[in-house]
């Protein structure tokens, strides 16, 4: 049968662009082909031209399909100018037009028309609209929809506030006009214009020789104005005869002393400043004074409050799913964009759910139940690991005996450090943040024992606390950016992967790799995670957002290290992504009526 598999990000990319979505639908992709299916790829939303003369007085050129050559086998059809930007947070400014948008429509529909596909697989909407999903119906197509992530009901994705706090009540779309900082969508065509021209630079001959042409005359012609402002200005200098400033006056913020109160009265730095009173006196500080040591020493000597941990964003999260609670203001555009999203959720022949989690929660906002189907994701690590089997080694097994905790209540000494393992994204979602705090938080009789490996995109934003925790360690290994075909050499010897998520995270991959190398999860009880990790039996859980609890569980392993023992031995590899495709198959297949 020909499928489409629809998402935003190009096939080929893999989770480079498009994270582990893109991964999912790169590995299923040549999976159905090689079980002789016509599978096609279909993105948009990400590559944008800019306005050309025709266009000019338009945000965009209108959005058009355009045909890659055939990547693995694989068809590849991609929207440029889709007037749905994507990724998501792109084009959060105007939640409606992914409700709406009848030229990109018209473009979708008349592809599926040639195309006339028995399914049409969307991975995500990011890039498209919900009437490309209606065009497909009309095609004759079964559209299937996988909830990889939250980006149909929340337009930021993750049902984080402000990136921070879990919403449960979005007050008729109310509370999504001010939940994020919002970019103007022609801001971010603009950007995307601006990539096109650097990646796709025009190589017509005539257009870069009257590109350089216009270029050398702006150049020359650029010298006349000036050749004749400094005429101008060389004239009148010369008739006002300036008189030289003193050299000393130049010295920012100086001045000259002439006088005893010159040199005894007070002399403040410009701009604010605050009195530091404590029992040893008082000092005034000038918060703006930037010379040499003052900022250093100005945070030493007023330290910032320290973080209220009352607030909502430190609080722990549950995996509890409530009704919102009804508003009393009228919908606005984020709401209306919400009703339509369930609405063509439940107009889909199915919904696939990676988690249970994910099923009940989309099934609480109005999706059908007997729509929603549970259908956890394969993956392609099991192959990847069977190329690099040497490279899991299992580490030392922990002797009993001697990690036995000592008869005076001290702390045990394990035969041999924890090595403990974090690899993906280090953004606010991942939790790697709320790792590392934890860590510094641990007493040092606990700390030393563990040796802590991360290999993380953009770390090196974050590698500064984990340098200054070093010495405390057992070891340390700071990595960023890594391959899809490292990460057996990563979790070679290690103990326990660290998953610690702070959002209702659907189901991460990282725990499907973990086990794939036979490594145990030390996971956030949150989200999808708990459907594959079970406390005690191949991992262990912690209450999400919680650093106590994560402390709890830390020193529960150093007291009792042998438990890693029996974590390891019952770690099962995860689905393959080849049982998954034949899964996916029977789903694609029409059901008979009843």
């Amino acid at each position: 049968m020909r499928i489409v598999l629809v998402n935003w990000a190009r096939i080929w990319e893999g989770a480079a662009q498009g994270g582990g979505v893109n991964q999912y639908v790169q590995a299923l992709a040549i999976e159905l082909l090689k079980r002789g299916h016509d599978v096609v790829s279909l993105c948009g939303g990400a590559t944008h031209t800019p306005p050309t003369q025709q266009h000019a007085n338009s945000a965009s050129p209108p959005p058009a399909i355009i045909r890659h050559p055939d990547w693995m086998g694989i068809k590849v059809f991609e929207v440029i100018n889709s007037p749905v930007l994507a990724p998501s947070l792109a084009q959060f400014e105007r939640p409606l037009d992914e409700v709406s948008a009848p030229a990109l429509e018209k473009v979708v529909g008349e592809l599926f028309d040639h195309l006339r596909p028995a399914v049409v697989h969307w991975n995500a909407l990011e890039g498209f609209s919900i009437g490309c999903v209606s065009t497909a119906a009309t095609a004759g197509a079964r559209n299937i929809f996988s909830l990889h992530n939250y980006h149909t009901l929340c337009p930021q994705v993750y049902f984080l506030r402000g990136h921070r706090v879990l919403c449960r009540d979005f007050d008729n779309g109310h509370a999504c006009a001010s939940c994020v900082k919002i970019v103007p969508v022609s801001a971010e065509r603009a950007k995307y214009h601006n990539a096109f021209d650097k990646s796709y630079p025009d190589t017509d001959t005539r257009v870069i020789a009257l590109s350089q042409a216009t270029s050398q005359l702006r150049d020359s012609l650029r010298w006349l104005p000036a050749s004749l402002r400094a005429g101008a200005s060389l004239a009148r200098l010369a008739v006002q005869r300036p008189t030289p400033t003193n050299p000393l006056t130049r010295i920012p913020n100086a001045r000259p002393v002439r006088s005893a109160d010159d040199s005894t009265g007070s002399f403040p730095h410009p701009g604010p400043s605050r009195t530091l009173t404590n029992a040893s006196g008082s000092i005034q500080l000038a918060e703006q004074d930037t010379r040499g040591a003052s900022p250093h020493l100005l945070a030493e000597l007023a330290p910032p409050p320290p973080a209220d941990l009352s607030l909502p964003q430190f609080q722990p999260i549950t995996n509890d799913i409530a009704p919102e609670p009804p508003s009393s203001k009228p919908p606005n555009d984020y709401a209306k964009r919400r009703a339509a999203m369930v609405e063509m959720l439940n107009a889909c022949d199915r919904v696939l759910a990676v988690s249970s989690f994910v099923h009940r929660k989309f099934a609480s906002m109005g999706v059908r139940d007997d729509k929603l189907a549970t259908l956890p994701i394969g993956s392609r690590i099991n192959r990847v690991v069977a190329l690099k089997r040497d490279l899991v080694f299992s580490p030392p097994p922990f002797d009993h005996a001697q990690a036995a905790p000592a008869s005076n209540g001290s702390v045990p000494s394990p035969s041999r450090p924890i090595c403990l393992h974090f690899m993906g994204y280090n953004n606010y979602y991942k939790g790697l943040d709320l790792f590392i705090l934890a860590l510094e938080e641990l007493e040092p009789e606990y700390l030393r024992y563990f040796h802590v490996s991360v290999f993380a995109l953009d770390g090196h934003m974050i590698e500064w606390m984990f340098r200054r925790i070093e010495p405390r360690l057992a070891g340390l290994k700071f990595g960023y950016a890594y391959s899809y075909h490292d990460i057996p050499w990563m979790l070679g010897g290690k103990d326990l992967t660290v998953v610690p998520s702070v959002w209702w995270d659907n189901a991460p991959q990282t725990v499907f790799e973990s086990f794939a190398c036979g490594v145990p999860v030390l996971g956030a009880d949150i989200g999808g995670i708990p459907d594959f990790v079970q406390d005690g039996v191949n991992g262990r859980l912690f209450r999400a957002n919680d650093r106590e609890d994560l402390k709890r569980v830390l020193r529960d392993l150093v007291r009792r290290p042998w438990q890693l023992n029996d974590l390891r031995a019952n770690v099962r590899s995860p689905k393959s992504i080849e049982d998954h495709a034949a899964e996916v198959e029977r789903v694609y297949e029409p059901q008979p009526r009843t």
